[in-house]
Formats: C-alpha cells, sequence, structure tokens
C-alpha cells in the first residue's frame, strides 16, 4: 500500500505539474499565461484542495457546518458535493480539522483530527478523547481503508501531521521529531530534530523526508532536508536548501519542490542542486506558496486561495505554458534580483497585466543562497553572457557595475520622455544618486538617511564632527550610547555614506590611508561592540541612546522622531570631518537597465512607470514620492487637518473643548510604542525640505568592499592593530579587489 497524505494548514494554493511546456528562448525561462477556470460553490471556507485526473477537489465548510468533499472539472461550473463522503469520526465526536491529498492510484486520502467522547470506565460521566483518522476514499467519497489512531498524542505528543512512504509505513510528525508507527499505531523508532520549522514530505522515490529550518546566532537561516533510512533506522542522504526554501511533496523523477525566492524549484534525481522550474511572478498574480502534485495532462493549473467579505474560496487557473514571446505576441524582458521587493515585484506584475508589447521574466538570485551566493551567482552568469535587461540593485555593487559600463545612462531617457523630464521629478534625489553626470539608478520612492537628535542635545545643526558628537553625548544621563549602532554597523554605514571619497571605480583605485578615512575609524572606535537590543525606539525613549537612526521616509516622521526623543528634533545626521551635511538620499528600491539590454524601448517602458505617480492614496504616508507633483499633492493632503462633523454639520469637540481631529495615520514600534498621526505642521514640512535641499550625496552599497572594510577594523576596535596598521591594511585589501573588479 502505497501512502502520500500531509497534514497541510488550511487555506494554501496548491499547483499541479506534470511538464515544464516549452522553453522561451528568448527570456530563458518558460512563461505562462493563466485563465481562471469559473465555478460556483456552497463551500464558505475551504481547508484543503487536490487534483485527480484531471479534476480538482475541494474540502471546506459550508454555512451549516461540518466538513463537505466537493468534485470541480476544470472546464469549471458547479462543484458537486460527492455523495458519499462522511465524517470518519463515529457517534458523539468533533472533527476540528481535515487535510486532503491524491493517492497515487487515482483515489483520495483524507486525514481528520477531533475529539471522540467516550464513557468513563469508572462510569463516573464521559471523557473527550482525540483522534487521528487516516481514510483512503475513492471519488465520490466512499471509504476503502481506514487507520485509526485514538492514543497517538498521547504516546508522542502534539501530532502536525501523517503521511507514509512508498512501502505504505505511515510516519507521524511532532515539532521536533519524527516516528515510524508499527501496524498498531505505536512507535517503531522515533528520530529528534533540533530545528525550529519542521515540515515532513513524502519523496518522488518513496522516501519520506524533513525539512527542517535552524538559526545561527546571527539570525541567518540554514535549511536542509533530511531523509530517513528505514533499514539503519536513522536518518539518511541530506540536501541543503536555500535559507528561504518552503519544501513540497516530489513525483517521478522530481525527489521533491520547493519554493523560495518566488520562484518554484525542483531536484531531480541524482542532482546537485535545485533547478528552477517557473517563477511566480510570471503569473501576474499574488500566489502565496505553491503546493505541488502530480497531474494527468501536459501544463499546469494553479489553486489560489483568496479572502473576500463573502468568505474564502479555492480559484483555479488553467496555465499554458507560452511560445518564445508568448502566445500574445509580447517581447519578453529579463529582469534580475538578489532579493525581489514588495513594490517592486507589484510593478513588474501590473507591466506584465497592462502592457500590450512587453511582459517581465524575473530571475530572483535568492533562490541560490545567502546574498553573495546569490551576487556571485549572478556575477558568474554576466560573465558568461547571459546579462538581463533590467538589474534590481538591492544590495548591489552599483558603482562597480556602471564604472565597468554595464549600465545604462537613464538621463536621456527621462529628458526625452513626453511625461517627465527633470522638472517632473524630485530632482535633488536624482542628482544625488549620478556618477559622474551620468544617471545609472531610478526609484519610485525616496528616503533621507540621517541622525535624529533632540536640540536640547545635539543642538540646531545639520553636521557636526565626532568631538560635537562626543560633547552632547557627556550632556545625557550617565551610560548614555550615541546610537543603537555597535562600531561595525557605525563604520558600514559611514562608508556607505562616503564611498566617492574613498573609491574611484572609473579609475580603479582607492585610498583609506589618508586622515579623513582615519578619523572615520577613530570615530567609530567610541560606539558600543554590540548593537543595542530591544528595541532602538525604547531605548531613545528611557535615554539610553542619544540619537534616532530610524530614515527620515515620509512626512509623518518628524511627529515620531519627536515623540520618540521628547522633544523638539534636530536632522543633525552623521558627524563627519570635512564638514560636510552628514545625511543622503537613497531610494526605497531601485532599477537600473543593462547597457546590454536587447530592447531598450521596452526596458524604458516599465522604469518610466516608476517615476509616475504610483496611485498614493488617502492614507499613504509613508516614503516620499519621486515624482513631484505626487510629493506635493501627498504634502498637502497629509498637511491639511480634517476635522469630523456630526449629521448636522456640526465639528466634534472632545472633553477639553477641542476641536476632534481625524488621524492621518497609526504605526507600532518595538518596546510597546504605538503612534497615532495628525496632520503635520508648517514648521514640519518647511524642516523636512530644508534637510532635502541640504543633502547632497547618495547611499552606495557594495556589500564584498564593506565587508572588507568591517572585518579589517575589527582587530583595531578589538585593540590589537594600532589605527595605522589597520588603515595600511584596509587599503591593501581593498586595493586588491578594486583592482580585480575594474
Amino acid at each position: 500500500m502505497v501512502m502520500r497524505i500531509k497534514y497541510i494548514l488550511p487555506l494554501c494554493l496548491l499547483l499541479l505539474l506534470t511538464a515544464c511546456g516549452g522553453e522561451d528562448t528568448s527570456a530563458g525561462q518558460t512563461v505562462y499565461i493563466p485563465e481562471e477556470v469559473a465555478y460556483t460553490t456552497e463551500l464558505k471556507s475551504v481547508s484543503e484542495a487536490c487534483a485527480v485526473d484531471g479534476t480538482v477537489y475541494l474540502l471546506g465548510k459550508a454555512d451549516r457546518g461540518g466538513f463537505l468533499l466537493q468534485s470541480l472539472p476544470l472546464e469549471g461550473g458547479e462543484a458537486v458535493t460527492l455523495p458519499d463522503y462522511r465524517s470518519g469520526f463515529s457517534g458523539d465526536s468533533f472533527v476540528s480539522s481535515a487535510a486532503i491529498q491524491a493517492g497515487t492510484d487515482g483515489t483520495l486520502w483524507v486525514m481528520e483530527y477531533g475529539t471522540v467522547q467516550s464513557a468513563r470506565e469508572d462510569g463516573m460521566g464521559f471523557q473527550q478523547n482525540e483522534m487521528h483518522v487516516l481514510r483512503n476514499l475513492d471519488t465520490e467519497g466512499k471509504e476503502l481503508a481506514r487507520f485509526e489512531y485514538a492514543a497517538l498524542e498521547e504516546a508522542l505528543g502534539p501530532v502536525y501531521s501523517l503521511l507514509a512512504d512508498g512501502e505504505g509505513t505511515v510516519f507521524a510528525t511532532g515539532e521536533n521529531w519524527i516516528a515510524a508507527l508499527d501496524e498498531s499505531g505505536a512507535a517503531d523508532f522515533t528520530l529528534t530534530s533540533n530545528a525550529g520549522l519542521s515540515i515532513s514530505i513524502a519523496l518522488g522515490d518513496g522516501r519520506i523526508g524533513l525539512f527542517e529550518r535552524t538559526y545561527g546566532q546571527d539570525g541567518d537561516a540554514s535549511c536542509t532536508l533530511r531523509t530517513i533510512d528505514k533499514e539503519a533506522r536513522d536518518w539518511g542522504e541530506t540536501f541543503t536548501l536555500p535559507p528561504t526554501a518552503i519544501p513540497y511533496c516530489g513525483m517521478g523523477d522530481a525527489l521533491f519542490y520547493y519554493e523560495c525566492a518566488n520562484t518554484l524549484c525542483r531536484w531531480q534525481k541524482d542532482a546537485a542542486e535545485g533547478e528552477q522550474v517557473m517563477n511566480l511572478i510570471d503569473l501576474g498574480m499574488e500566489t502565496g506558496s505553491p503546493r505541488v502534485f502530480q497531474g494527468k495532462d501536459e501544463g499546469l493549473v494553479l489553486l489560489v486561495t483568496r479572502y473576500g467579505e463573502s468568505g474564502t474560496g479555492v480559484f483555479p487557473y488553467i496555465l499554458t505554458p507560452a511560445e518564445a514571446g508568448g502566445p500574445e505576441g509580447k517581447k519578453v524582458l529579463t529582469l534580475a534580483s538578489l532579493q525581489l521587493a514588495g513594490s517592486l515585484r507589484e510593478a513588474v506584475m501590473e507591466f506584465n497585466r497592462t502592457n500590450p508589447d512587453y511582459r517581465i521574466s524575473v530571475t530572483d538570485y535568492s533562490q541560490y543562497g545567502d546574498r553573495q551566493t546569490a551576487l556571485t551567482r549572478l556575477a558568474t552568469e554576466i560573465g558568461a553572457g547571459k546579462i538581463p535587461d533590467i538589474l534590481d540593485l538591492y544590495a548591489a555593487p552599483t558603482g562597480r557595475w556602471a564604472a565597468n559600463g554595464m549600465l545604462e545612462d537613464l538621463w536621456p531617457y527621462i529628458d526625452a520622455d513626453p511625461e517627465l523630464g527633470r522638472g517632473a521629478l524630485m530632482e535633488r534625489v536624482f542628482q544625488a544618486a549620478e556618477m559622474n553626470g551620468k544617471l545609472y539608478e531610478i526609484g519610485p520612492y525616496f528616503a533621507m538617511q540621517t541622525l535624529t537628535g533632540a536640540k536640547s542635545a545635539v543642538g540646531d545643526r545639520m553636521t557636526w564632527t565626532a568631538a560635537d558628537m562626543r560633547q552632547a553625548l557627556e550632556a545625557m544621563p550617565e551610560d548614555c550610547l550615541p546610537t543603537g549602532y555597535d562600531r561595525a554597523g557605525m563604520l558600514e554605514h559611514l562608508t556607505e555614506l562616503n564611498w566617492s571619497r574613498f573609491v574611484d571605480w572609473e579609475k580603479g583605485t582607492c585610498s583609506f590611508t589618508g586622515e579623513e578615512f582615519k578619523a572615520l575609524l577613530r570615530s567609530c572606535k567610541d560606539f558600543p561592540g554590540e548593537p543595542v537590543s530591544g528595541g532602538e525606539e525604547a531605548a531613545c525613549l528611557n535615554k539610553e541612546i542619544m540619537l534616532y537612526s530610524m530614515w527620515a521616509d515620509g512626512f509623518t516622521f518628524p511627529q515620531r522622531a519627536k515623540y520618540i526623543l521628547g522633544d523638539d528634533i534636530s536632522y543633525v545626521g552623521y558627524p563627519n570631518e570635512w564638514g560636510e551635511v552628514g545625511s543622503s538620499f537613497a531610494f526605497s528600491s531601485s532599477v537600473a537597465m543593462s547597457s546590454d539590454c536587447r530592447e531598450k524601448e521596452g526596458a524604458w517602458a516599465f522604469l518610466r512607470t516608476l517615476l509616475l505617480p504610483q496611485g498614493e492614496t488617502a492614507d499613504s504616508f509613508g516614503y516620499f514620492p519621486v515624482n513631484r507633483s505626487a510629493f506635493e499633492q501627498q504634502m498637502e493632503r497629509l498637511a491639511t487637518p480634517v476635522y469630523p462633523v456630526d449629521g448636522d454639520g456640526n465639528y466634534l469637540y472632545d472633553e477639553r473643548g477641542e476641536r476632534i481631529e481625524t488621524p492621518v495615520g497609526q504605526d507600532s514600534y518595538a518596546g510597546g510604542v504605538d503612534l497615532t498621526y495628525y496632520a503635520v505642521t508648517q514648521e514640519e514640512c518647511d524642516q523636512l525640505m530644508a534637510l532635502y535641499n541640504a543633502i547632497d550625496s547618495y547611499v552606495r552599497r557594495d556589500p564584498s568592499l564593506t565587508a572588507i572594510i568591517t572585518e579589517t577594523a575589527g582587530a583595531y576596535f578589538a585593540g590589537d592593530k594600532s589605527l595605522d596598521e589597520t588603515a595600511d591594511l584596509i587599503q591593501n585589501r581593498a586595493s586588491l579587489y578594486v583592482n580585480e573588479q575594474t
């Protein structure tokens, strides 16, 4: 008997897969075009779904309570309740949860969990007993076989799932264990796990695997899938997966599937690593987490769970693999990302839905591992000639790529665009982002990186030196720290703010032995060895740290900072010895066009959408739009108080006789800080605009070079190296790196 059953959390998304379809040679990926299947059902909520031989099966609840099992042909129509399906519990019982899984022989497997009432042995009333029932059903819902596990949780503890391997051995999984059960339901052997998250799956070759996610001291996740060797009664083969992976059962030659970084992947038999099957962003819809099952016909069937006012339902889509360019005749643009953010993801999906000529296919390289692994993989593919049309610049070495001629100057496109031009944008942000007069990156929103202090503590200024900061700190309570950053964190921020002073990517040179960099290193040593724990907001409120490092990321930021610091504020910025404003611009997310882009007109058709108003709503108060019109409208809206009135048009007043004002937004922060925002004042707007007009630098990241500097500086911070020795070591290592990259 072969069983594959998984106790799956309700309201999930499922994906059927049998073939990848024809390759889209222009994009290097398969493109799927979704077509929604229309159907009706009396189910108000769906706990689980699967498919057998081209029919979708839905397990859920209707208004009258209890679980129903329905079938839905993929051509759509009305879902039909299976006439022979009944709860597997008898007598006075209650089923609290249920899951359904497709069998390998055209049947269904249903696992139900609940309680059964029975008489006490001493005759003193009744008792409630927990029960797991695993049943094999035909496609009419008739029971073919059943397995009851009445005392399973009493013996093993809380059970998360039941499933069987290819030889019919049933396995139970708990929080940190998995047990093989004998025919009586007792544990034959048990293996323990130290993972914070454990998920059991059935592999395509019949083995059982346990997925484990663990976390190191630095908070980084590590994911593995460990198979079970029944003969050895121990762990067997182990597969290492990306940190964000979520695994699903395998089928055929695919040992298992997994989803990460908006990508569905599979691990084939005898393969050294996983391979991409499809990019979920290409669907043009929010997909959640996919589940993979064996289907009957070629192509894909996607079952999407949605929430709405009328309850929850599963919505199937037929996914047709497109030929190169797609059946719509669209040209395909490729976009590479090291970790695709939500706003950019939404922009891509909106472009794919609305643009008649182009569609974007995304490769998120975080599917291959941590940030450095992802960057190395992308760099390797670029070096081999696989150059994306569009690049997401999150955590990317923009300066290096620009200097190497890899990025396109976007100023000519902006200047020639009839709806844009420089005057349509918050131009200072883009000027600060220039490199040698050229603009290589753009984004829809921006923020201002700064340090904010109470005026009573730091004065009314936007520049200061490290000595000024130490002097201000002396007036603070004893043991008060400058900020929540540790030494390495502050060094990272200061270098990112001042790359242009130390590195010239055009010439392939760097300078870390001068007095400016030594002063920067020296000032970082004043910071603590460990970052502040427990939340920066709480530490500021308690006067444990002097400066608030939160970015000025919207018009309501001054209200937040005033509350946190308990006083009027000053955007004093990061200290430096050369007298410049210690604050910088940064896009919330930024993208670039590669100079080798094959369809530059199409790439600009997408990039320009990021510079237009982004549909800001009345309750939008986070981040500043880069579009000038949207920026000014947002400022005017948030600076205009709104006062509610009663039915007669009279203003409402509080118990103090003051007119009630409608809040513009609310927010919560670490340390139990809950804030309500009201219309911003003219003074707050003026102070933000003064900061905007004073900034002329842009935050530039190069994770690899930053790591070289912070790692080498560790010996100086620990007292093991002198300042000059450390500067020389950084210069040597950084020079070698910069020379290698140019």
